[in-house]
Order: C-alpha cells, then sequence, then structure tokens
C-alpha cells in the first residue's frame, strides 16, 4: 500500500514550493529547450537515455519551470519506479485520495505527472492510456533508460499521443559549457583556444559525457563511477531484469571483449564459438546491448540502406567513456575513444569495408561523406580509394586526426577537438 510518506519525499515542493537545489543544475541542455517547447501540449512527453545522462534532472528542471510560471505545486507529481515496485495505478490512486483530495475528473486545472523509470511498471504503457484518455486535464512526463521497450510500446499503444526525446551523452559543447566556457566566442576562432581546448578534449574522451565527471578531476573516481553506475548496472539489473536472462556472465564477457576492441567487426560465429554458445543466443545477447544502450552497430555500406543491413556490422560504445571505464592501458585504446567520440558526433549508421576500409559513411542531400579517423595526416590512402570508387557520388572526404589540420586534395584534415566542437562537414 501506498502511503503518504512515499508520495512526499519525492515531491518536497508540496511544502517548500520548489525543487530542491542538489537536484537541479544550473546547466540546462539542448534537449531541455526542446522539450520544453511541448510543456503545454496535450501529448505525453516520452524522455529515453542511457543511465546517468541527466534524464532525472531534466524532468526536475521541468518541474522547476512549471513553478516558476505559478503552477500549483500539489497539481505537480513526481514518482520514480526506479527501486520502488508498486502499481502505476496504485501509486495515481494515492495521489488523488492522499494529496488532491480528489479524483482526476473532478479537478479542472491541468495536473502535470512525472514518471521516472516507468518501463519498470508491468504493462505500463496501457495504464497510462487508460489515464491519458479519461483525464484530458492530465499532463504526462515518463522517462527511463531502456529505449527499445520504451519506444516500442509507446508506439504501439500510444500512437498519436507520444512524442520522444533522446537524451544523449554530453557533446563536446555541452561538456564546455558545463565547464563555463564560452563557446560561442571559442567557435569565432577555435585555434586562439587549442592549446587550452585540447587538454579539455581528452578529459571529455574519458569521462567527460556524463554530466556529474565534467569537473572530477581523480580520474580512478571516475573510472569506478561509470563501471558501477552505469555499465554494471545496466548489465546486472537492467537487461537480465527486462529481457528474463541468467547467463549474466555471458553479456558481461561481451561487453569486456568489445571493449578490448572497440569498432571491431561482429561474427556471431566467432563469438559463439569462442564463448560455447549457439550464434542465436549470441545475436540475442547483442540486441540486449543495444537495447541498454551500452553499445551502438554500425552496418557496411553497399549501396543501398537495404543490403547494408544484411552484412558486416562493427559494435562501438554509445561513449568513449565506457572504453576508459574498462581498461587500464589506456594509451592503446586512446584512437579507438577518438574513432568513437567521433560517431556520438557524427551518430553514423554506416562504415565501409571492401577489399579497403573506411571508418564512417555519411549522407547529406544525397552526396557521401566518408570519413577516416587517424593518428595523423599521412594516413588518408583508404579515403582517396573510396572517393575514386564513388566519383560524383562523394561530396568531399574527411579526414580526422588528433592534432594536424588543412587539406590534401579533396580531403579536408581536421583535429578531432576542433571537428567535435563545430561539427562541420
Amino acid at each position: 500500500m501506498v502511503g503518504i510518506e512515499d508520495l512526499e519525499r519525492f515531491n518536497p515542493w508540496w511544502k517548500s514550493g520548489k525543487v530542491r537545489e542538489e537536484w537541479l543544475k544550473e546547466y540546462k541542455r539542448k534537449v531541455y529547450f526542446e522539450i520544453e517547447k511541448y510543456i503545454d501540449k496535450r501529448q505525453i512527453i516520452l524522455i529515453w537515455g542511457l543511465r546517468r545522462v541527466g534524464k532525472t534532472t531534466l524532468l526536475f528542471q521541468l518541474i522547476q519551470k512549471l513553478l516558476d510560471s505559478n503552477v500549483n505545486p500539489k497539481f505537480i507529481f513526481y514518482f520514480s519506479f526506479d527501486e520502488i515496485s508498486f502499481d502505476l495505478k496504485e501509486v495515481l490512486e494515492a495521489y488523488q485520495k492522499l494529496i488532491l483530495n480528489k479524483t482526476f475528473d473532478e479537478i479542472k486545472e491541468r495536473v502535470y505527472i512525472f514518471l521516472d523509470e516507468v518501463h519498470k511498471v508491468k504493462d505500463w504503457e496501457n495504464k497510462i492510456k487508460v489515464y491519458y484518455d479519461l483525464y484530458p486535464n492530465i499532463k504526462f512526463f515518463i522517462a527511463g533508460s531502456a529505449s527499445i521497450s520504451l519506444r516500442r510500446k509507446s508506439k504501439e499503444s500510444l500512437a498519436g499521443r507520444v512524442i520522444d526525446f533522446l537524451v544523449k551523452p554530453l557533446s563536446f559543447e555541452e561538456f564546455l559549457e558545463m565547464k563555463g566556457k564560452d563557446v560561442k566566442k571559442i567557435k569565432e576562432n577555435p585555434d586562439l583556444w587549442k592549446r587550452e581546448l585540447i587538454p579539455l578534449f581528452y578529459q571529455y574522451l574519458k569521462y567527460g559525457s556524463f554530466p556529474e565527471l565534467v569537473n572530477e578531476s581523480d580520474e580512478e573516481f571516475a573510472k569506478k563511477y561509470i563501471l558501477n553506475n552505469v555499465i554494471e548496472r545496466i548489465i546486472y539489473k537492467d537487461i537480465p531484469s527486462e529481457f528474463g536472462i541468467k547467463d549474466v556472465e555471458l553479456l558481461k564477457n561481451i561487453v569486456y571483449v568489445l571493449a578490448k576492441n572497440p569498432g571491431m567487426i561482429v561474427s556471431y560465429k566467432e563469438f559463439a564459438k569462442n564463448f560455447g554458445r549457439d550464434q542465436r543466443t549470441i545475436s540475442n545477447y547483442f540486441e540486449y546491448l543495444e537495447f541498454g544502450l551500452i553499445i551502438k552497430l554500425l552496418y557496411n555500406y553497399r549501396g543501398s540502406s537495404v543490403a547494408s543491413f544484411r552484412k558486416l556490422k562493427k559494435a562501438y560504445f554509445t561513449t568513449p567513456n565506457i572504453i576508459f571505464a574498462l581498461n587500464d592501458n589506456l594509451d592503446r585504446v586512446l584512437p579507438f575513444m577518438l574513432e568513437n567520440a567521433i560517431l556520438m558526433e557524427t551518430d553514423s549508421k554506416f562504415f565501409y569495408k571492401n577489399n579497403f576500409e573506411v571508418d564512417f559513411v555519411l549522407f547529406e542531400n544525397l552526396k557521401i561523406i566518408p570519413i577516416e579517423v587517424k593518428k595523423n595526416e599521412k594516413d588518408f590512402e583508404q579515403l582517396k580509394k573510396f572517393i575514386e570508387k564513388f566519383g560524383e557520388k562523394v561530396k568531399k572526404g574527411i579526414l580526422i586526426t588528433f592534432e594536424q589540420d588543412g587539406k590534401i586534395d579533396e580531403i579536408e584534415v581536421i583535429p578531432a577537438w576542433k571537428f567535435a566542437l563545430l561539427k562541420d562537414i
């Protein structure tokens, strides 16, 4: 049974009129302003993303926005199902009975309901659908870390009722802004800031894509934070609870193999052979890791998207910070972390491998932009081969290096820190 103490501890503004200071952050991420535009629309707002990227903070910032707009504090309700196994219906009935002292259909004002980690509630999508359809005065905000569960079920059961927003790990630009840097001024002449930006970029590569670690200086603490609060929580808790899997060690072993070889070509057959499992099990476990937003799979570009999705796959992580957390030899994996960071910034879906290999293939106005990430500007042969093969379809080639800058024929050479800042493709 839900007691008033279960509700009050999540909703201090019922007494104080404001969100607790420690729950808010002064910096608002770019996605916050996109969500804010829909704060008064009828549709349910769905917020999803990797653990520890700031979804809950976003909810509290939206709540403070409502409070600042003079919304009655008792008409704003927040509840997290992360560690509590109450049912949605009993939570909302307790809110009506103990706090509102009225039912939803007796209230004429809009009621704002924020539900965190809602995917942990059985049949949550159909239960929310009932409330949404019965009570037009309710505005739902729902959030969670389970991308497939949230998005698939919301699209199936809540079609036309949901607007969804992905909260990604911090971009390099957001990282700098959280550091208090004037990014707009820096962009006017980035080379002027090069000496200051390069060490910040390396910090970002290691652990700067998680908001709580932006101002952290202890690398060992940062590594433990990512390992304990992100990787292990997803492997040992989120994925097993969602899919009912029992071979958690297999899940962990796959992650550790990928961490030692980021950007590797994935062969389910080889993984099955090495781990003594069947290929279907391995394929499922890769799907689970994508579901948990730990990894991202890229597909080999073959001239059409349909053909590409049937071919080779490469596995990256959703942030290079995961590679940092799972490796002691940073020098060996740093080039892979750099590659992974560029994937984050471009959100590419394809690479190219057929006699030669190009890291990423992007598309812009029916033109192709191949990208290679290398240590120095001498490693551009793969790009030249790609440009020769695809000819007029190619808009330009981009070679991203550690620090070099310039141009070689039709290939632009850009240092990684500058590319991440400007995203100039």
